[in-house]
């Protein structure tokens, strides 16, 4: 049996909005990929044991709350289809999309100086407080 075509997504976080997916993909005992792959209504693993649903750009935990990191989810044609519709009809990108499944903010650009970057910064330091974590800590001087 042939397997289905498989499609790659992309999404791009910040270091805190990382830790916080990390935390909750934990306490679901899944990898971030897998738990990115539920918020959107999908099952974690294309194929279980054998295919991970998607990678990170790092293993390393961020040490900066606006650390720019990427994160990949596997999905099938017919998922991506549906996620572009979705996307259509809520006038956003596929990623973009993601990011709200996952509870993330739409964040188009966020260039310093700019209201979108201190939007940016003020839910980084809310994320981090949510975690337990000391926010001033993941903020460069």
């Amino acid at each position: 049996m042939a397997t289905p075509k498989r499609r790659a997504v992309t999404i791009q976080v910040n270091g805190a909005e990382w830790l916080d997916l990390d935390a909750r993909a934990r306490e679901a005992s899944l990898t971030i990929p897998a738990y990115v792959r539920t918020a959107c209504g999908w099952a974690a693993w294309l194929t279980r044991g054998t295919e991970m649903a998607g990678r990170t750009s790092s293993a390393r935990r961020p040490t900066l709350a606006l650390e720019r990191r990427s994160i990949t989810i596997a999905v099938t044609g017919e998922e991506h289809e549906q996620l572009a519709g979705d996307a259509r009809q809520a006038r956003t990108t596929p990623a973009q999309h993601i990011r709200t499944r996952c509870g993330l903010l739409v964040r188009e650009t966020s260039l310093p100086g700019t209201d979108e970057r201190g939007d940016e910064e003020d839910d980084a330091w809310e994320r981090l407080k949510h975690l337990g974590l000391e926010p001033k800590d993941y903020f460069a001087e």
